[in-house]
């Protein structure tokens, strides 16, 4: 099974889709964000009298892609000169339901009336399988009957309809050599009319259109799920009585209302209509990735499902959950974020550490960092350091439940040190194993916001004990892992220095704070490790930006920059910034951010890596890269040389 790569995605935080450049629909997961996977493929074509068939991904197309100011919808613009053609899909989830609404407008450019087949081929995995599939056309009682193709497996159910009545379909089987297979039988612009079939199914269906010269017509189509026949027919029926314009307008109008919730002063400071594309479709990115009703995120929309190039990204880990957790929380919403803590403390292992990754249930997720001498206990020593941020920001205790998780948690990391040193374990970027820089930072923040939180608890006792494990363990740090020039990465298992260049120690500056920016030594100390990140793992990009590899010799998705890595670069910069004040290392930051910002899909959606002198890309709606570029947008911001930064 071949890996594309979406460029855009739109949901509700309970529905998560992701589209492609040409408007494939190319995912629909649902229930939850992270399963099940209801979509294997969404293609669309054009069968124009007197030329034949055209898949809207072909060559012959031209297209752009964008968000619609304001709000998660997606406009998705194609031309063909050869066909004198141009096709445009407007793409937006309900804002309350598991319904996709979808209008494509197709317009005459050449002058000439046309006459042609506007047809939609699904090969939906309901459920997330391939077999034991039915799928059948009915005719939809309301608001007026209309026909509808209908599929189901077990209690997942599927049900496409639209405005104006489709004129063809053809349901068949979705195997290669299958007679009645819809797939290649659009290409002579004539469906078959099969009504039903069952096993590994799929469908077409569309519309006959005329166009005058230049003129122009309009389909809505509406592709809704539930959990049985009646809820889909219910769910097509109410939805169609309404004009596409009024969902649309109710969709821009619940975006909105969000928007204003969410404190990003940065945003109406920003002239570039292109960089303010792609802050929103950061914030955007941030929302739909992140489950309504587990409280808790994926790391990026699932595109790998067999891990054929990665281990695949739609699944959580408590790592990056923690980071955009934390950035939601300086952006106003610590209330959304305080639930994560609530899916963590029943997720958590009966031994106080928190797994590789889960589903969103709460479940183990497929994993290779399970052996007790391969966790990645940086994960565990997040969550903490986050509940902290958090809750600090809510100003609320957590629960006791909460709390009580928290304890399970510092428990083990106390009891995962050997001489103020954590045991040797997984590296954050799920490489190496070793004693690292990165993971002995993120237990000194951890400990130091279990002081903080158990005063908050009125547990004083408890917070002396947590305060004296931050001290040594931050002692520990500073003694054994830093060199004359900066930091190592950190140890090999058996003890060995580990020079490596690598982006992670920088998280002794950021996020986890752990140098004091006030204490000289310990501020030359953070600006040589930042002179190291720079010389060693960065480029200059053609927009005058600055890129950045996650470490030395790193050959992940061929090479590429790391998204995380540069704006963690951007933000430890800004950190330097704001405690000297000298304008290089601002503009270092900005730098970072130009890299990010230039570098997206078409869209504007930041992915985990990108080719910085290319177009490529991998893992898009990469929720922790979305957090970091709107918290290093905000610092930014707020720095006096913001008018040249945003400008």
């Amino acid at each position: 099974m071949a890996v594309f790569q979406p460029t855009a995605i739109i949901g509700n935080g309970r529905v998560l889709v992701t589209l492609g450049h040409s408007a494939e629909l190319m995912a629909f997961f649902y229930p939850r964000c992270d399963h099940a996977q209801n979509v294997r493929e969404g293609l669309t074509g054009v069968y124009l009298d007197g030329f034949g068939f055209s898949w809207l991904f072909g060559q012959e197309w031209q297209r752009q892609q964008r968000y619609l100011s304001g709000e998660a919808a997606v406009l998705t613009e194609l031309t063909s000169p050869l066909l004198g053609l141009g096709v445009s899909v407007c793409d937006f989830v309900s804002p309350n339901e598991p319904v996709l609404f979808r209008q494509w407008q197709v317009r005459s450019l050449d002058g000439k009336p046309k006459r042609l087949r506007l047809l939609h081929y699904f090969e939906l995995t309901l459920g997330g399988h391939d077999w034991q599939q039915a799928v059948q056309v009915i005719t939809l009682p309301h608001p007026t009957p209309r026909p509808a193709v209908i599929q189901w497996r077990g209690n997942f159910w599927c049900g496409v309809s639209s405005d104006l009545p489709f004129q063809q379909w053809q349901c068949g089987k979705a195997l290669p050599n299958a007679h009645n297979h819809p797939k290649p039988d659009m290409l002579d612009g004539w469906l078959n009319g099969q009504t039903l079939e069952i096993g590994k199914v799929a469908f077409s269906l569309g519309w006959q259109i005329s166009i005058p010269p230049f003129g122009s017509v309009e389909r809505t189509m509406v592709i809704a799920f539930g959990e049985s026949k009646r809820e889909v027919i219910h769910r097509l029926g109410r939805n169609l009585a309404d004009s596409f314009e009024t969902h649309h307008e109710r969709h821009r109008f619940e975006w909105g209302q969000w928007l204003k919730r969410v404190k990003v002063s940065s945003l109406p400071l920003i002239t570039n209509e292109r960089t303010k594309s792609v802050l929103e479709a950061a914030l955007w990115t941030m929302r739909l990735t992140w489950d309504k009703g587990a409280g808790a995120p994926v790391a990026a929309p699932e595109f790998d499902p067999t891990f054929e190039a990665s281990g695949g990204y739609g699944f959580c880990w408590c790592r990056d959950a923690s980071f955009v957790a934390h950035a939601f929380a300086q952006l106003g919403l610590a209330q959304k974020a305080s639930r994560f803590f609530d899916w963590c403390s029943k997720a958590q292992s009966p031994d106080g550490y928190f797994n590789q990754r889960y589903w969103l249930d709460g479940s183990l997720a497929p994993a290779w960092s399970e052996d007790h001498d391969n966790l990645q206990v940086d994960e565990t020593a997040a969550v903490v350091w986050a509940a902290a941020q958090v809750y600090r920001k809510l100003r609320e205790k957590p629960s006791q439940q909460v709390w009580e998780s928290i304890k399970r948690a510092l428990k083990f990391l106390s009891s995962h040190l050997v001489a103020a040193v954590h045991k040797a374990g997984m590296d954050l970027w799920e490489t190496l194993r070793g004693h690292f820089t990165y993971t002995q930072a993120a237990f000194v923040a951890a400990f130091q916001a279990g002081a903080e939180l158990a005063n908050l608890m009125g547990e004083q006792n408890l917070a002396k004990q947590y305060q004296g494990l931050a001290h040594e363990t931050k002692s520990a740090l500073l003694k054994r892992f830093w060199a004359r020039d900066g930091f190592l990465r950190g140890f090999t298992p058996d003890g060995h220095p580990d020079p490596t260049p690598d982006a992670s120690v920088l998280g002794v500056i950021e996020p986890f704070r752990i140098l004091d920016l006030t204490k000289s030594e310990e501020l030359a100390m953070a600006e040589r490790t930042v002179r190291q990140v720079i010389t060693h793992l960065t480029k200059e990009t053609p927009e005058a930006g600055l890129a950045v590899w996650r470490f030395s010799g790193d050959g992940y998705a061929w090479g590429m920059a790391s998204t995380p890595a540069t704006l963690w670069l951007g933000l430890s910069a800004a950190a330097l910034g704001e405690a000297t004040g000298k304008k290089d290392w601002w503009h270092t930051a900005r730098k970072c951010w130009l890299a990010v910002t230039h570098h997206t899909t078409p869209a504007g959606l930041v992915a985990e890596m990108f080719d910085p002198f290319g177009a490529g890309y991998w893992a898009v709606g990469h929720g922790w890269s979305a957090a970091w570029l709107v918290l290093l947008t905000e610092r930014l911001t707020k720095a006096k040389e913001r008018l040249v930064v945003l400008r």
